[in-house]
């Protein structure tokens, strides 16, 4: 459904005019829960109803628990049983990461669904006699991702992930076309580990979410050299040897050279690739969100000269 522009929201939005976003990550308001479950409830009751009890043993499963929600009053051998548990935990639960990861999984099962099943049975509505399962699932992600930014929830749903967003500006501006990009132009390795390194972040792995920006860059470019043919030892090749082979066969130019070589794979050497040695050490999850703002740059910059370039 689309999200209505209200009276009350104008309001809010000429009230904080100017004002900094402050990002939401280990609190969801109470009015935000009750619109996820608007959108999941539209979602799924439109595609696949049955969705409910797979999603209540999927995340039972991974909590191990028999009931989402301790005492909950319903009988468990009704049919409301697992959409009433989903729903109660959605609005009550403390455990946001486990909320957030019920809608993560959600949404994944009803992507397989509509891969699977794009069209659903006839929507009886002039004009439409079958009803796009893909254009319900995409107005469900936008939704989610309206009231994730109106609520100022630090998080998006991107490429079949929740990530964790710190700047609006540098995620809409970075973050997201990369991501598009990387699925657009087929570079699912890459793509893989840049929302491995989205899921260490938000985990709080600091060191692993630097460790897998850099594996992303260096994925784009040994894919890009892999597509033009260039010889490059796949396994073996550093991030500073594949920059030197984009800038031999004019990819990017030779200014450009150290700016690539100081940047991710820098902070990766420096924070989180070698033995710490006898004192741990301690990456700030700042380092980790600039080392993935800058990989998000450095791969539409790369791949975008790919493009022009063919």
């Amino acid at each position: 459904m689309p999200v209505i522009d209200t009276f009350a929201k104008r309001m809010e939005r000429a009230r904080n005019a100017g004002k900094p976003v402050i990002y939401k990550y280990d609190e969801l308001p109470p009015e935000f829960r009750v619109q996820v479950v608007y959108v999941l409830t539209d979602l799924i009751d439109k595609i696949d109803p049955t969705a409910w009890d797979r999603i209540h043993k999927a995340l039972g499963r991974e909590m191990g628990v028999v009931d989402l929600v301790d005492g909950y009053y319903l009988n468990p051998f009704t049919s409301r049983y697992p959409i009433d548990q989903c729903r109660a935990f959605i609005r009550d639960s403390e455990e946001v990461e486990w909320v957030l990861s019920l809608v993560e999984i959600a949404f994944m099962d009803m992507s397989g669904f509509v891969e699977s099943k794009p069209y659903g049975p006839p929507a009886y509505r002039s004009g439409d006699p079958y009803q796009d399962n893909r254009a319900i699932l995409d107005e469900a992600i936008s939704e989610l991702n309206q009231r994730f930014q109106e609520n100022a929830v630090g998080y998006q749903y991107l490429s079949g992930q929740i990530v964790r967003v710190d700047s609006q500006y540098l995620h809409a501006e970075a973050v997201e076309p990369a991501v598009s990009l990387l699925y657009d132009e087929g570079f699912t390795g890459a793509l893989d580990e840049f929302l491995k390194a989205h899921k260490h972040y938000r985990e709080g792995n600091n060191k692993e979410a630097i460790s897998s920006a850099l594996n992303a860059f260096e994925s784009v470019m040994k894919t890009i050299c892999e597509y033009r043919g260039w010889e490059c030892d796949a396994q073996k090749a550093t991030a500073s040897a594949l920059i030197r082979t984009l800038r031999d066969n004019n990819l990017i130019p030779s200014s450009l050279q150290a700016t690539l070589e100081g940047g991710v794979p820098t902070i990766r050497n420096k924070f989180a690739g070698h033995g710490q040695g006898s004192e741990p050490v301690e990456v700030p999850a700042y380092f980790a969100s600039y080392a993935l703002h800058l990989t998000a740059s450095n791969i539409v910059f790369l791949v975008e000269a790919h493009k022009a370039s063919k």
